[in-house]
This record gives C-alpha cells, sequence and structure tokens, in this order.
C-alpha cells in the first residue's frame, strides 16, 4: 500500500502591468500538495511547482473538491470524463484549462490512482505511463482529504512575498525613453523593486540576501541612469555578472516580477560579453 501525506507547496500569481506606471506584481501563495510515498506530486510528473496551477481544494469549494476525489461528484458535466479526477489545475477553478488527472477506482478498502495523464479539453490528451499506480487504504484516504480541506482552509488568502515594480509599458513612450536615456538605464528600472510582503526589515533569509544583492546591483550602476554616456568599469561589470547569476540561481528567484529576472539576465548577458 502507498502512502498519501499533505504537504505545502509554493506558487506564483502575477499580475501584469502593460501601461507605462502600472505595476507588476509577483505574489508568492502557498496551496495544498499532494504527497505520495514521500514525493509530491508536481516533482513525481516534472511539472512547474511554482505555476499557476492548484490543487482542487485551493480551487474549488473544500466540500465539492472531497466529494470529486471520492468519486462521487465531477466538477464540471463535460471535462473530466467520469472516473477521472483533477489533482493540479488552473487557480481559475476552470479544470478545462488544463489539468493533472488521474483515474480513480474505490472499493470498500482500497482506493487506487492511475493512468496519469495531462488534460485539457480543447487539446489531445498526454500520458505519463513511467508513474505508476498507486493504492492506497481506504480509511487514510478519507483522513488525507480531510487533512488537505484543513490545510486548505488555513493557508487561504495567505501570501508568502508580494514583490513589485513599476511598468515601462510597451508603447512609443517606452521607446522614446530607450533613446534617450539609454538601454542600461531602463533595464536598471525594472530592479527598482517594492517589496510589498514579507516586511522590509525581514531577518536575514534567502529572501533578504536577494533583496540585498538586486539593489546592490542597481546601486552599483547608479550612474548610468542619469548619464546615457555612462560605461562602467571592468571590475563593476563582473560584479554585475557575478551578482546577478547569484540571483537567478537562488532558490528564491522565483519571487522577483518576471522583467526583474528577464533584466537580470539581459545585464548578465551583457557584462559578459
Amino acid at each position: 500500500m502507498a502512502s498519501l501525506q499533505i504537504g505545502v507547496q509554493p506558487w506564483t500569481h502575477s499580475v501584469v502591468g502593460f501601461d507605462r506606471g502600472e505595476w507588476e506584481t509577483c505574489h508568492v501563495n502557498s496551496r495544498v500538495e499532494f504527497v505520495l510515498d514521500g514525493h509530491g506530486v508536481t516533482k513525481l510528473i516534472g511539472f512547474d511547482a511554482l505555476s499557476g496551477n492548484v490543487s482542487i481544494f485551493d480551487a474549488s469549494n473544500i466540500e465539492l473538491a472531497t466529494e470529486a476525489l471520492m468519486g462521487r461528484v465531477r466538477l464540471t458535466d463535460y471535462f473530466l470524463s467520469e472516473g477521472r479526477i483533477p489533482l493540479l489545475f488552473c487557480s481559475c477553478g476552470d479544470p478545462g484549462e488544463g489539468a493533472i488527472t488521474v483515474r480513480l477506482s474505490i472499493t470498500k478498502e482500497t482506493v487506487t490512482w492511475d493512468q496519469w495523464a495531462w488534460e485539457h479539453d480543447n487539446f489531445p490528451t498526454e500520458w505519463f505511463p513511467h508513474l505508476p499506480a498507486y493504492h492506497f487504504p481506504f480509511d487514510e484516504y478519507e483522513a488525507a482529504l480531510y487533512e488537505a480541506g484543513q490545510m486548505a482552509l488555513e493557508i487561504m488568502g495567505t501570501a508568502s512575498s508580494i514583490i513589485r515594480i513599476a511598468s515601462p509599458g510597451q508603447g512609443i513612450m517606452h521607446w522614446l525613453d530607450k533613446r534617450k536615456r539609454g538601454e542600461l538605464a531602463c533595464q536598471l528600472d525594472l530592479l527598482d523593486i517594492e517589496v510589498i510582503q514579507p516586511a522590509p526589515d525581514l531577518q536575514d533569509t534567502d529572501l533578504r540576501q536577494l533583496i540585498n544583492e538586486v539593489q546592490a546591483i542597481r546601486t552599483a550602476l547608479s550612474a548610468s541612469l542619469n548619464s546615457r554616456r555612462y560605461e562602467p568599469t571592468r571590475e563593476q561589470g563582473q560584479q554585475v555578472v557575478s551578482a546577478a547569476a547569484r540571483i537567478l540561481d537562488s532558490a528564491e528567484a522565483f519571487r522577483l516580477p518576471g522583467q526583474t529576472q528577464e533584466s537580470l539576465e539581459w545585464l548578465r548577458d551583457r557584462f559578459q560579453s
């Protein structure tokens, strides 16, 4: 028999500002994770653990989620096919947008998950034949679902970090700004991060170190913000490359807005060449 335990997994939700002056905000929330024989579902299937996909307990009513995982109800009349259940899907709550699914079989003593797949209501099903069948004792399965529901209530609506930047937009004003101030200055604007949560005075942690590294790069190259002709020294360039690499390789890098990560990649490549 396999074990089914309940854990917590971070996931990102980004709000992108397309117009100049709007905010691009990266929220990192928590969601329920199913852990099978000590391995999280996202790791087992090689899924992007930090994507906007959440568990059925996070994306729907907890009572409905429990009933669905017991095979008593379907989330929608058209998707998924009868006898299959969704484990992870879009945080919008629509499994038709794409879901990690399994076939559910229940007896008085045993619950089985098998025939793993990625299903979408508009695309062919992608099967995961390398994943085995998992057989759980019925009582332990029921207890795990109850724990998942309680965990979902506990972590609901909480964010472990919220970091944002002012979006430069994609219109003519951004193009003119690049022409006037230079590419380097515009890239540094994307490193001007604002930490909404946790508090700015958080203790020394990996996240605090990452934030300090981002701010240090912007400070080191600050002269370029006011002078288009400013050219950093070789030593400054090497410091930027090292700092950008440390940030991008950090386990906390996913907490930064997407444009900030892209700017760090640009800076690393710019000074490596």
